[in-house]
C-alpha cells in the first residue's frame, strides 16, 4: 500500500544520508540487549479538568460547562534486539457534571450531537497502540511508528490535551542528523480527544479525505530555533507554517510565526456557509520575550489576511473536520484574533512566586473594520501554575484560569448589526482548574 512504501523510501533515504555516522556510533556501542519487558515502563496519570463559558455571541446568554475525571495508563515498550518494539495508551474518563453546551468545552462525549446536558457521558479508549521501529542513535537516528498515535507539533497537525488527547491512525518517522531534524508523516482516520469514536477523515460538508501527508524540517541549537512544515489533507486544503525564534542575550528573546492554508478543488467546491475564507487565509505572529530574575514578559503583534466575499473570514486551525492543527502563537484563542484584516496584540507577564509556583496575567486585544465598524474585542486572564512545589506534592501539577472578555454578537464570526448599523457588544466570563497527578507504576 501507498503508505507502507512511503517509510520504506524514508527509511531507505535515511540509510544511505546517515550510514557512515551510524557505522561510526555502532561501533563504539555495546552489544545490543534484547530488552522489551526490561526496559518496559508504565505511568499513569490521574486528570481532573473542569472548564467553564458563560457568554451571549450568538444566543441568549449561555452558560457552557463541563467537568470530568479520567485515568490514563501509558504502557511504553523497551526495545527487541534494539530495534523493534510497541506502545500503548489507555484512558478511561467518566463525567462530573455538565450543562448544555457542554460539547464546546471539549471534555466530555455528546452521544446525541445536540449538545444536551443529558447527553453527557464518558469515554475509553486506546489513544495510541503502534509498532515503533529505531536506527541509529539520538543524535543520528531513524526511528518510525505505525499505527495509532497521539501527535504533539508533528508537520502541521497536533493535538490538545483535556481529559485526553486526539489520536491519528497511519505512519510517522523522523530523521535526526545532529541539529537538523526531518519528519514525515501519513494519516487517514482520527480520534477526537472527547470521544472514543473512530472518524474518517471528512471536509467541514462532510465529504470524505483520503488521508492527510504532512512533512517538516527542523534545525535547532543553543541559541535558535527554526521549522518549515507542510501538509495537505488531499484535494482539500494545504497548508505551510514557519515557526523560528532566536535568542539575542540571557534576557532578550525574538520569536515569529507564519500560519498558511490554501484551498483546493474540494474546498472550492463547498458551499460558501461551510468555509471559513474564499481561497486562502495566512496569520502572521511576531514575538519579543525578555526575562530578569522572576519575571518574564512577552509581547506579541499579528495579522491576518482571510478574505471572504459578503462576511468576515478567518484563518481556522484544524486542516480536517476533527483534526487539530498546529498553532503555536499568543493569538491561540479559537477563532478570536484570526480574523480578516484584524489586527491583535497580545501582552503575558509571567512572576515565579516560588519554585513550583508561577502566575501571570495575559491582555489580548483585536480590531478589524466591518461596514464603516471598528469591531474591537479582548480579555483578560489571571493564569496560575502549581508544579513540584513541595516534595510531598512532586509529581501534582495544579493549574488555573480566571478570564473576563467582550466581543460582539454574531452569526459563524461575522458581525451583527443593530438598526443603527453598529456592531453589539457581548461580554463573555471564562474559568477552568486542571489537577494532574502522574506516577510510574515500576518505581
Amino acid at each position: 500500500m501507498k503508505e507502507a512504501l512511503f517509510i520504506l523510501l524514508f527509511a531507505s533515504l535515511y540509510l544511505n544520508a546517515f550510514h557512515s555516522k551510524a557505522a561510526i556510533s555502532d561501533a563504539q556501542a555495546p552489544p545490543a540487549k534484547n530488552r522489551l519487558w526490561q526496559d518496559a515502563q508504565v505511568d499513569i496519570k490521574l486528570r481532573n479538568y473542569w472548564k467553564y463559558l458563560k457568554e451571549d455571541e450568538a444566543q441568549p446568554v449561555t452558560v457552557h460547562n463541563a467537568w470530568g475525571q479520567a485515568v490514563t495508563l501509558d504502557f511504553q515498550s523497551g526495545y527487541l534486539w534494539d530495534r523493534v518494539g510497541f506502545d500503548a495508551t489507555y484512558t478511561g474518563a467518566i463525567k462530573l457534571g455538565a450543562s448544555d453546551y457542554f460539547s464546546t468545552r471539549g471534555l466530555l462525549y455528546d452521544s446525541g450531537g445536540n449538545m444536551e446536558k443529558r447527553d453527557a457521558h464518558g469515554f475509553s479508549k486506546f489513544g495510541q497502540r503502534y509498532l515503533k521501529l529505531k536506527l541509529g542513535n539520538a543524535a543520528y537516528g531513524f526511528n518510525a511508528k505505525a499505527g495509532w498515535q497521539e501527535l504533539k507539533n508533528f508537520g502541521v497537525l497536533t493535538s490538545t490535551h483535556r481529559l485526553s488527547r486526539n489520536s491519528y491512525a497511519g505512519y510517522s518517522g523522523i530523521v535526526n542528523g545532529g541539529n537538523m531534524q526531518l519528519a514525515l508523516g501519513v494519516f487517514n482516520k482520527t480520534i477526537r480527544h472527547d470521544s472514543a469514536k473512530t472518524l474518517s477523515l471528512q471536509t467541514q460538508s462532510g465529504q470524505k479525505v483520503d488521508a492527510i501527508y504532512t512533512g517538516a524540517l527542523n534545525y535547532k541549537d543553543q541559541q535558535s530555533a527554526f521549522t518549515y512544515a507542510f501538509g495537505e489533507a488531499r484535494h482539500y486544503q494545504r497548508r505551510h507554517l514557519i515557526e523560528a525564534a532566536y535568542t539575542l542575550s540571557p534576557r532578550w528573546r525574538l520569536a515569529s510565526q507564519i500560519y498558511g492554508s490554501q484551498g483546493l478543488e474540494n474546498y472550492k467546491s463547498m458551499p460558501a456557509s461551510k468555509k471559513t475564507f474564499d481561497t486562502q487565509a495566512w496569520h502572521y505572529v511576531g514575538e519579543v520575550r525578555r526575562t530578569q530574575g522572576d519575571w518574564a514578559q512577552t509581547f506579541a503583534a499579528a495579522w491576518t489576511s482571510a478574505p471572504k466575499t459578503n462576511a468576515v473570514g478567518y484563518y481556522a486551525r484544524p486542516l480536517t473536520k476533527n483534526t487539530r492543527g498546529r498553532f503555536n502563537s499568543l493569538t491561540s484563542v479559537g477563532k478570536d484574533y484570526t480574523r480578516d484584516k484584524e489586527l491583535a496584540l497580545v501582552s503575558l507577564s509571567q512572576y515565579q512566586i516560588s519554585p513550583g509556583i508561577n502566575s501571570g496575567i495575559q491582555f489580548n486585544y483585536g480590531q478589524f473594520n466591518y461596514r464603516n465598524n471598528r469591531v474591537r474585542t479582548g480579555e483578560v486572564s489571571l493564569i496560575n501554575r502549581f508544579s513540584n512545589w513541595h516534595p510531598d506534592f512532586k509529581n501534582m501539577t495544579v493549574s488555573t484560569l480566571l478570564g473576563y472578555g467582550w466581543s460582539y454578537k454574531n452569526s459563524k464570526s461575522t458581525p451583527q448589526l443593530n438598526a443603527r448599523g453598529k456592531y453589539m457588544r457581548s461580554d463573555s466570563l471564562s474559568a477552568e482548574v486542571s489537577i494532574e497527578y502522574k506516577f510510574d507504576l515500576f518505581n
